[in-house]
């Protein structure tokens, strides 16, 4: 495991305005951020986004939260993954939400930040790959979420995945920002309670925390958090009664080989391919016609692994299979 990090949260780099509208960051802000990352699993771009697209964005994806709350779009319990249950729209709890697949909502500076891109491409390596375009979306709620680690299989013990959470409010403890266990992110499955799961021991926790506490940041709108897949995290209660909106991308590296593909119509293809060319990466798109299309219905799935190591999923099935 990484040495002790500091516990009062992660990293923040600044940008200028003229960086964040320029989309070039300053080669010491890059060099920090990259520094940051390696130390804490995570760090935070700060003045990344323009506010105006931000705010419009988190309307419009407000007006999708209340879609789902009455039924709409695919089956509530799909998008409830708070401690990974199922209490109802009366309970609150954790959307997995997909956001606005629309050409008109595909606003670059969101879906293809470069300095997100570019902080990762010089992690992960050239072109990194996007394979997951949902949302974090927490409505009032007093339940938290087990501490874990967004592994359930075998992985290299180095980066392979950032996942890019853009603020679109501001974020702090009254209103559920994630707790997070900075320098946690070179530990592996031996840390889980077992093979297919995702949280992290008792025992482990309680070590960790002896030399590197959780620690509860306050994050403004318009700023990104770059976080390694394997560090440990939990998400935190929202006793307000206002929505809080955290866009999720996750970034693999291109050798990584991760299978899981995004549904999106034909007709949002030049869209897609613009955003590609503009960040230096690709999105892993799967086309399906526009008629009947409906991107709230695109179903949820969790599955970061490589294709490369699908024995891992037959092993995990045989374990369960004879400890049933």
């Amino acid at each position: 495991m990484s040495s002790p990090a500091k516990n009062d949260g992660p990293q923040v780099i600044v940008l200028t305005d003229e960086e964040r509208d320029s989309g070039v960051m300053g080669d010491k802000s890059l060099y920090d951020a990259i520094e940051a990352f390696f130390t804490d699993g995570c760090v935070v771009v700060e003045n990344a986004i323009d506010l105006t697209l931000v705010d419009k964005l988190n309307e419009r994806m407000l007006q999708d939260t209340k879609k789902l709350l009455s039924g709409e779009g695919e089956p509530f319990f799909i998008h409830l993954n708070a401690n990974f249950e199922t209490k109802g729209a009366a309970a609150g709890g954790n959307i997995s939400q997909v956001p606005p697949l629309e050409k008109e909502w595909l606003f670059p500076e969101v879906f293809a930040n470069k300095h997100g891109a570019r902080i990762v491409s010089n992690i992960l390596g050239p072109r990194p790959e996007v394979h997951f375009i949902r949302s974090n979306t927490l409505i009032h709620s007093d339940d938290r979420q087990k501490v874990h680690a967004d592994i359930r299989f075998e992985h290299p013990e180095h980066p392979f995945a950032i996942a890019l959470n853009t603020c679109l409010v501001d974020v702090g403890p009254e209103n559920g920002t994630t707790e997070l266990w900075l320098g946690t992110q070179n530990t592996n499955n031996d840390y889980h309670i077992e093979l297919g799961e995702p949280f992290i021991t008792q025992e482990k926790l309680d070590e960790r925390r002896k030399v590197g506490p959780p620690c509860y940041p306050r994050i403004k709108k318009g700023s990104f958090v770059l976080r390694d897949l394997r560090l440990w995290h939990a998400g935190m209660p929202n006793p307000t009664h206002d929505i809080r909106t955290l866009l999720s991308i996750v970034y693999y590296a291109s050798w990584y080989k991760n299978g899981a593909t995004i549904s999106m119509p034909e007709s949002l293809r030049p869209t897609i391919e613009m955003l590609e060319e503009y960040a230096q990466s690709k999105i892993a798109a799967e086309w399906v016609p526009d008629e009947g299309y409906d991107y709230l219905n695109i179903k949820f799935s969790n599955n970061f692994s490589s294709t490369l190591t699908p024995w891992v999923w037959e092993r995990v099935q045989h374990i369960k299979g004879v400890k049933n």
